[in-house]
């Protein structure tokens, strides 16, 4: 079943006066239970149609339904619910917010929604196991390592338990080691749970376990 389906889909903005045309035209189907890599050098549109998929942002042309949900017929408000209810975020620079404690940005994307107290800590301590941290709920960030913070990162993520999670480079502030660990906590959900996993990326670690591979040039999809 296709849970992700853009049809001609186009990104063009202007960078000054001149009109960068980031995406040209791509069609993409992404079904159930896939780890896909979207790989290509810088400038190739790659973190554009992530941001264009999760909603972030809206397309010049095409189409993009998300769940059967065409996003063009949605208000700002149902993209936000949409986004809250199906799509989790991982960035290559974490995005923790310091303060908090690793518990509590796990927390912080189930406290606009109606979640009682007791529920809230199940799921974020649940979430915290899935990546091994659940010893390190009380840490702030900079008490911890960097794949410490992004396995903090994908339990903030899961915790909405979205049917796809968008990863942006997620392992570029990583070395080898920890960022190979911190892909196979990623293919493990994967394979256990269902989650889509559709990565912006040029890390041969990533597409060496991705179950498919779309490569972008200049805004287009290549063989």
């Amino acid at each position: 079943m296709d849970v992700v389906e853009v049809k001609e889909l186009t990104k063009e903005y202007y960078l000054g006066k001149t009109l960068i045309h980031a995406l040209q035209g791509i069609d993409l189907k992404i079904q159930e239970g896939e780890f896909l890599a979207i790989a290509g050098p810088s400038g190739s549109g790659k973190t554009t149609l992530l941001n264009l998929i999760g909603c972030i942002d809206l397309p010049t042309l095409g189409s993009i339904k998300i769940d059967n949900t065409d996003i063009s017929d949605l208000s700002s408000d149902q993209l936000a619910e949409l986004r809250a209810a199906k799509i989790g975020f991982i960035f290559q620079s974490f995005n923790l917010i310091p303060v908090l404690s690793a518990f509590e940005n796990v927390e912080y994307p189930l406290l606009r929604r109606k979640i009682k107290k007791n529920e809230r800590k199940e799921r974020v301590m649940n979430a915290l196991k899935n990546v091994g941290l659940e010893t390190f709920a009380k840490h702030r960030p900079d008490e911890l390592s960097g794949g410490q913070r992004q396995r903090v990162a994908i339990a903030r993520a899961l915790v909405s338990e979205p049917k796809i999670i968008l990863a942006d480079e997620p392992t570029a502030n990583l070395d080898h080691q920890t960022g190979a660990a911190v892909l196979e906590v990623m293919r493990g959900i994967n394979e256990e749970q269902g989650t889509i996993f559709i990565f912006s990326t040029h890390d041969p670690k990533v597409m060496s376990l991705a179950n498919r591979i779309v490569q972008l040039m200049d805004g287009k999809i290549v063989p």
